[in-house]
């Protein structure tokens, strides 16, 4: 593999404060609904959705604001400077909400270059996952400036119900297949920098990097570490390990 080792403009290696861009792009965030990344709710077990209660107005309502608050981060006023922070996937629990129900973009390819329709699924259970697995980047809305590369399964079969009650089972690949894994992953109260071994991988990454990383990810110069990550989301840590 080559590296581009050609200079890049960032901010000094060791800036791990919240820049004014930082504090504008959550607050924006913040301002669709989403709960910052300090939230309990992010660090607990989802429960499961009776199935009798699937269809009834609680649960629309719940899945309405999912779909509600993923269109406006996607279309709203701001959109076009949330560049490298498209909404894929989006889970109940980020929007507050302690409840096993993920929205999903089953048609967006890695490069995200248009999107495609969010679906929403209910209680799903990942019943199958390749042993074949692969490095890639990723990002949140629940994790702040901090990015990096996860490894997950190539593909991975889920069994959930749809918002009108029926049963479903569906394969998922490459790229959407790692969307549903972060998203579930929230359900259970786990964020992918916990799903990262390597500080190396695991990144700091100010909103006016976000174009730069995309592209130089695979040497970016400000790591994270665990410890760090878990200052800043709550977890209880010393960011100077």
């Amino acid at each position: 593999m080559v590296v581009d080792k050609t200079p890049i403009n960032l901010l000094p290696a060791d800036d791990y404060t919240l820049t004014v861009a930082d504090k504008a792009r959550f607050a924006d965030e913040e301002a669709l609904g989403i709960v910052p990344p300090t939230h309990p709710v992010l660090r607990s077990t989802a429960a499961s959705v009776d199935e009798s209660q699937i269809t009834s107005e609680e649960i629309q309502q719940i899945v309405q604001k999912l779909f509600d608050t993923a269109n406006g981060q996607r279309d709203g006023k701001h959109a076009s400077k949330r560049k490298g922070r498209g909404m894929v996937g989006l889970a109940a629990p980020q929007i507050g909400v302690a409840k096993r129900i993920i929205l999903v973009d089953r048609q967006v390819g890695e490069g995200r270059k248009a999107f495609g329709k969010l679906e929403c699924f209910i209680n799903p259970q990942i019943v199958w996952r390749s042993r074949e697995t692969v490095l890639g980047r990723e990002g949140c809305f629940s994790a702040g400036p901090v990015w990096g590369v996860v490894r997950r399964s190539v593909a991975v079969k889920i069994r959930a119900f749809t918002p009108d009650g029926r049963q479903i089972e569906h394969i998922f690949e490459n790229f959407t297949a790692r969307i549903v894994q972060h998203e579930i992953d929230h359900l259970d109260g786990v964020r992918f920098p916990e799903r990262i071994r390597s500080d190396a991988c695991r990144h700091w990454v100010h909103a006016e990097e976000l174009e730069t990383y995309a592209k130089r990810y695979k040497s970016w110069p400000r790591h994270c570490t665990l410890n760090r990550w878990r200052t800043y989301s709550g977890l209880g840590g010393n960011p100077d390990l």
